[in-house]
């Protein structure tokens, strides 16, 4: 068992590494070139790798952060990627629908893990699962929604989708690094940082194509 560990410890090492890496090149690098697009799916991998023996580290050693930080980053990854493919939805493929869906489960299972339960009463509440599970299953079922036509893409709604997903899926990326590696740091400062940064990164990125948009027509 210890050797299945160690092994799986090392691919959600690797998978991180490469997402961390490729993830930073594709934020300070011209974006749409060909490069862009092959780090995206090399970062894209990374995250999958990561999540899969995350999710399964996680079953083994009982870590629920590393099963609810795996499932986040990675639909926000694989979401935030495809997103760019089936721009006009009209390739949206079965690979799709079924990472949807079971996101959407995973979910509902982290929103229900928020709340310890005693004899039919709340006794506590986990606001770590719980935000993440809400959050996740925003993504998950609005996208299932978009996807059944049951609600209206707007203008655009790819490139922004792009960016807000891919961004947010490196911030939580890099949340879980220093929160599993940083120790001299207030956890306020850990869990938060990159939050406030990467917002500001994201906010910056929405209003440049906004602009450019603005002086394209």
């Amino acid at each position: 068992m210890e050797d299945i560990r160690s092994i799986l410890l090392f691919l959600h090492i690797a998978g991180g590494s490469f997402s961390l890496i490729t993830g930073f090149y594709n934020i300070i690098n011209r974006k749409g070139s060909k490069v862009h697009r092959k780090n995206g799916l090399i970062y894209v991998f990374g995250m999958f790798l990561a999540t899969l023996s995350g999710i399964i580290l996680a079953f083994i050693g009982d870590n629920q952060f590393l099963f609810l930080i795996g499932v986040f980053s990675f639909y926000l990854a694989f979401s935030g990627y495809r997103t760019v493919i089936s721009k006009d939805l009209q390739n949206v493929g079965v690979l799709d629908f079924l990472v949807a869906i079971l996101t959407a489960i995973f979910s509902i299972y982290m929103v229900y893990a928020g709340f310890e339960f005693s004899n039919g009463k709340i006794m506590s509440i986990n606001p770590v699962s719980l935000i993440f599970g809400c959050i996740s299953l925003v993504y998950s079922a609005g996208d299932l929604l978009l996807f059944f036509g049951k609600r209206k893409a707007q203008k655009h709604h790819w490139l922004f989708n792009h960016i807000i997903r891919m961004m947010a899926s490196y911030i939580s990326a890099v949340t879980a690094f220093l929160v599993v590696n940083i120790t001299f740091l207030p956890a306020l400062v850990i869990w938060l940082g990159p939050s406030v940064v990467g917002s500001f990164i994201i906010s910056m990125f929405i209003r440049k194509y906004k602009q450019k948009m603005t002086v394209n027509g």
